[in-house]
């Protein structure tokens, strides 16, 4: 398991990216921030264990304003091409309101998708009172606390982090020695995971996740919080020396799973969608030697 580009737990698919589901009767836009600062800074550490032994050490720095979200990480991973050396890998992404940049600041490269909440804001703004209110009662019946963290389990207790009220969310059984060994004797079976967060109640973030599988673990704890601070603007800017790439196709995909999912919470139905998606034809590539000289053995049988 890599963090190049993705949080540890890539069930929690954008990591409360500037969303806050409140959960209440208000009907307020639940693709709306609804965060209890104007401000924030949130220090993780991260450790990923995986591939017999083999483990990955780093930090993440989440900054948070208004409507803003950027995320810091830094990574010191195994080299796959050397034995015993570490790879520095640094990745930068941001959420704004109109796009989404996921940038390799070693690479100096980056990816930039459109941000799929600014088809859904407005489309849930249209929707009547009444519409609103199903749209929550769908929410709520299925245990969802926000529209950014899916996945997330059964409630299965409260703590407090870092003087935060946490709520407990748990998916997947606590992986035992046993059912690794059951796991492991099933062929082509499903392999099983464990995910176990710590939710920040009132700003619906995630504080402390753990998750495990068969053969590797990842671990993400908040170590310090900062509410109300300042933080510059340029902290939710792409550095000027990176090259980035429009992506359309990801962006589509984007805007029709955030659909789908809208429809889903407005009316109880899945909506079906077709994506027309390129064709890619993929040619093996032909060693030219032999090529040549397997040319001359058909000319020599003729």
């Amino acid at each position: 398991m890599n963090r190049l580009f993705f949080s540890t737990v890539n069930l929690v698919i954008l990591f409360f990216a500037c969303v806050s589901y409140a959960g209440d009767s208000d009907l307020a836009n639940p693709y709306v921030a609804n965060y209890p600062f104007k401000s924030a800074v949130i220090h993780y550490t991260i450790k990923d264990e995986y591939g017999h032994g083999k483990i990955s050490k780093g930090t993440e720095v989440v900054y948070i304003k208004g409507d803003r979200l950027a995320k810091l990480t830094k990574m010191a991973v195994p080299d796959p091409k050397g034995k015993d050396k570490i790879k520095n890998i640094e990745t930068l992404q941001i959420f704004a309101p109109d796009y989404v940049y996921v940038v390799d600041l070693v690479e100096k490269t980056g990816t930039k998708i459109d941000n799929s909440k600014k088809y859904t804001k407005p489309a849930y703004d249209k929707l009547s009172d009444e519409e609103k209110k199903a749209f929550h009662n769908r929410l709520n019946t299925r245990g969802i606390i926000s529209l950014d963290l899916l996945g997330l389990g059964k409630k299965i207790g409260t703590d407090t982090l870092l003087g935060r009220k946490c709520d407990i969310y748990q998916s997947g059984e606590e992986l035992s020695p046993e059912k690794l060994s059951e796991a492991l004797e099933v062929e082509g079976g499903e392999a099983p995971s464990y995910m176990k967060s710590w939710i920040w109640r009132t700003a619906k973030i995630p504080l402390k996740i753990i998750t495990e599988g068969l053969g590797w673990s990842n671990e993400l704890i908040a170590t310090k919080i900062e509410e109300n601070v300042k933080i510059p603007d340029s902290r939710f800017t792409v550095p000027s020396d990176i090259r980035v790439t429009y992506d359309k196709e990801k962006s589509e995909f984007a805007k029709q799973e955030a659909l789908v999912r809208f429809e889903l919470y407005k009316t109880g139905k899945p909506m079906v969608v077709k994506m027309k998606l390129k064709r890619e034809e993929i040619k093996p590539k032909v060693d030219s030697k032999a090529s040549e000289s397997n040319q001359k053995s058909q000319e020599n049988q003729k």
